[in-house]
């Protein structure tokens, strides 16, 4: 291809969107189908694909799915995937033509060395089939369905693959029965050709009108994921959060959290839910540099990496944290302001916890290889989702409002909530604003509603502070259908009897101290048993907490505390040996 005529078909990919709301996975495939047939080199030039040589080993097993989804136009990113913390692959995708059921295309899929790489690698593969428009043909057409049904199941058994992934998106509230019963027959289908296969949804974060009968197709589905993005998308009129925890306005209350609440409150099971993500960002010409601000014009998709690589406007001096959304975002001025929204490990660390706490199965990625040459996000998946309790000894639990704004109708749920502390956690309420009588939070001694209750409140009276029993407690939540309150702030820390441990002497290294990121401990190798690592601030309260056990070396994050200083306790054999810590 000539090369004046490839950098005019690069510039083509990054222009704005202007007409309809499209979900980045209809825009972007919309994008990449202008550029034609072109080769894997020109998507690496396109993607500024960067070689990983050398990937760590996570050194525990992943706990919950990781579905990333591969586009086509991913070119040899896929060389750069840690395998052990994916657990399913999505090829995107077949593209189906509303009047016949056959493919306009299928990509690369027959021969995709991603796809055998995968299942060499126990990676589930499944083929995501995309239908964006001609919705009332299809669902019209029995011989087109069933053409569909025939050619999907045919090429999940010629590669081996595990699953088809259905991603039918803007599909009018009127088409609902056609969708419920084509999902009906499809599974019927799968499940009876290759037992053992699996049928998903990918499932709007709104499920607007109701088109997704959820109680209907629930039974006939494996999972469903849940697209958590595009709350704000490239034609908003104000620039705002792409998967904002929480709202970012009252006028527009709709975030992560309440998205995940829904789907759990329409009776989805928890190990059928998977919470799906953002690796992008959007970007927004604005009218000045204020939060929420008005768009002056139509917005872009971003991806990380390329968020990661443009220091000139995406430097410190110019990145925000929006408290309310709990989302990070960058504000700078060229010629006009531009606000950018995206996610970080703070930002996705918080979701990640909420896929914990709600015990579903996992996590969604859109998508994988939009982080490559930066290991982060892959150390995040890591750190959340490999091995038992997370580090940390204190935590806030809000509501699917979040601190500012209320909680929603008909929500039901269950949080657990595990730390890595060995003993009694305390619970306490900051505020408490529940509809009396009808809406309520029940709070139970250990890892289940079967566990003895601690706790029930409804209204807007603060109950005692209680303790638990272990490292463990669970709550549930219940609202009807009619009035919403403040919702709650419920506190939980780890008791601090260990700064009464006895003295001992042990000579142990750390650094780097100052500290940012990860404080490393190095300790005698003669040493065996348990070790029991405390950062208590100066108030003397735990503020992380994490055993370990015949090891010589221990890396501890630190990303989450506030800066200032703290005191490092390294207790064994009930004797504790302290050093003070200053974190930047």
């Amino acid at each position: 291809m000539p090369r004046i005529l490839f950098v005019y078909l690069l510039s083509l990919c990054f222009l704005p969107v202007f007409a309809q709301h499209l979900s980045i996975h209809q825009e972007e495939s919309a994008k990449y189908a202008a550029l034609g047939l072109i080769s894997d080199w020109q998507y690496d030039s396109l993607n500024n694909y960067v070689v990983v040589k050398s990937f760590a080993r996570p050194s525990q097993s992943l706990q919950k799915r990781v579905f990333g989804y591969h586009p086509y136009w991913s070119g040899s990113v896929w060389q750069n995937y840690r395998w052990d913390l994916l657990s399913d692959l999505s090829y995107f995708s077949y593209e189906v033509n509303p009047e016949t059921g056959e493919a306009i295309t299928i990509h690369d899929w027959a021969n995709a060395a991603v796809l055998d790489t995968a299942i060499s690698r126990g990676v589930k593969v499944h083929l995501c089939v995309t239908l964006f428009s001609g919705h009332a043909t299809f669902f019209g057409n029995p011989q087109a369905q069933q053409t569909l049904t025939s050619n999907l199941i045919s090429l999940i058994a010629s590669r081996g693959a595990h699953g088809i992934n259905l991603d039918f998106e803007a599909v009018p509230a009127s088409q609902q029965q056609g969708l419920t019963n084509y999902i009906i027959q499809l599974s019927e289908a799968l499940h009876s050709a290759l037992p053992g296969a699996e049928l998903s949804i990918a499932a709007p974060a709104v499920n607007w009108s109701n088109t997704f009968d959820l109680r209907a197709i629930t039974p006939w589905l494996d999972f469903i994921m849940i697209m958590a993005y595009d709350y704000y998308w490239n034609g908003s009129s104000l620039a705002g959060p792409v998967s904002g925890l929480w709202p970012l306005v009252s006028s527009f209350d709709y975030g992560v959290n309440r998205s995940l609440s829904y789907y759990q409150g329409m009776g989805v099971p928890a190990n059928k839910l998977l919470l799906g993500l953002p690796y992008y960002g959007r970007e927004w010409p604005v009218s000045s540099n204020s939060l929420p601000a008005a768009t002056t014009g139509s917005g872009f998709a971003v991806t990380y990496r390329n968020i990661r690589a443009n220091a000139t406007f995406y430097n410190p001096s110019n990145l925000y944290w929006d408290y309310r959304s709990y989302n990070p975002y960058y504000s700078y001025f060229t010629s006009q302001w531009r606000q950018c929204f995206f996610d970080d490990e703070r930002s996705l660390g918080a979701k990640y916890d909420l896929v914990n706490r709600r015990q579903v199965a996992g996590i969604g990625i859109w998508a994988l290889g939009y982080d490559n040459g930066y290991s982060e996000l892959w150390n995040l998946i890591e750190e959340k989702f490999t091995g038992g309790p997370l580090d940390f000894c204190n935590d806030t639990i809000y509501d699917s409002g979040g601190p500012w704004w209320n909680y929603a109708n008909n929500e039901t749920y269950t949080e657990t909530i595990f730390s890595a502390w060995p003993g009694q956690l305390s619970l306490s309420f900051n505020s408490l604003s529940l509809e009396p009588g009808f809406d309520s939070l029940w709070i139970y001694d250990g890892n289940n509603t079967d566990a003895p209750l601690l706790v029930a409140v409804s209204g807007n009276e603060l109950p005692i502070p209680v303790l638990t029993t272990d490292n463990v407690f669970t709550i549930k939540f219940f609202s009807d259908n009619l009035t919403t309150r403040a919702g709650y702030e419920l506190v939980w820390s780890c008791t601090t009897s260990g700064v009464n441990a006895k003295e001992g002497v042990l000579n142990f290294k750390i650094n780097p101290n100052p500290v940012n990121k990860i404080l490393n401990i190095e300790l005698p190798d003669s040493l065996a048993g348990k070790v029991h690592v405390l950062i208590f601030d100066l108030k003397g309260k735990v503020v992380l907490a994490k055993i370990q056990e015949n090891t010589s070396s221990i890396h501890i994050p630190v990303s989450n505390l506030s800066s200032g200083l703290y005191i490092l306790q390294i207790e064994v054999d009930s004797k504790a040996n302290r050093k003070k810590i200053a974190v930047l």
